[in-house]
């Protein structure tokens, strides 16, 4: 009898493809070992996925009259909010049968709450959710989620398997 594993989302710049907006990747192989025994994945890069490309500019969340944006780092005419924002809403409504998502920690689009948001002078004024997570946690509030950095610790390690394959 095979089982079946449940289905989990991950930030697509965590497997082994080149999709960060430098062409590198942040390939973890114990992540994706510990949680390939567990889970099946599904990877998913919001950036690449709404049209930006691989290389391309970086961007960054900023502080602005008009609530929070997504900026090009060295280019600040670069506003990429409105293609984010649509592709991540619009995504995540076929995502309905993950378990659980793994992101990206810094991630402009990514970060579970550890992605910086700078003021318009440059400095970091809080640390906030990318613009993916925001969406997909408005869409399924009740998805376990976590980011890699989180994986250090055990305990958050153990926990969000358990709630993901309680979900499943």
């Amino acid at each position: 009898m095979k089982i079946i594993k449940p289905t989990i989302g991950i930030s697509q710049c965590l497997t082994d493809c080149f999709v960060r907006y430098d062409a590198k990747s942040q390939f973890n192989s114990d992540l994706i070992n510990t949680l390939e025994q567990h889970f099946k994945l599904v990877p998913v890069c919001p950036e690449v996925e709404c049209g930006m490309g691989v290389p391309r500019p970086p961007i960054q969340l900023v502080e602005t009259e008009q609530g929070i944006r997504v900026i090009g780092r060295d280019d600040k005419q670069l506003d990429v909010t409105d293609k984010l924002n649509n592709y991540s809403n619009t995504k995540v409504q076929s995502l309905y049968n993950l378990s659980g998502y793994v992101f990206k920690t810094r991630s402009p689009s990514c970060g579970v709450n550890s992605t910086p948001v700078f003021s318009l002078q440059g400095e970091i004024t809080k640390f906030a959710n990318g613009v993916f997570v925001n969406a997909l946690q408005k869409h399924y509030p009740q998805m376990p989620v976590i980011d890699d950095a989180e994986f250090a610790d055990k305990t958050k390690l153990e926990q969000f398997i358990l709630q993901a394959k309680e979900v499943s």
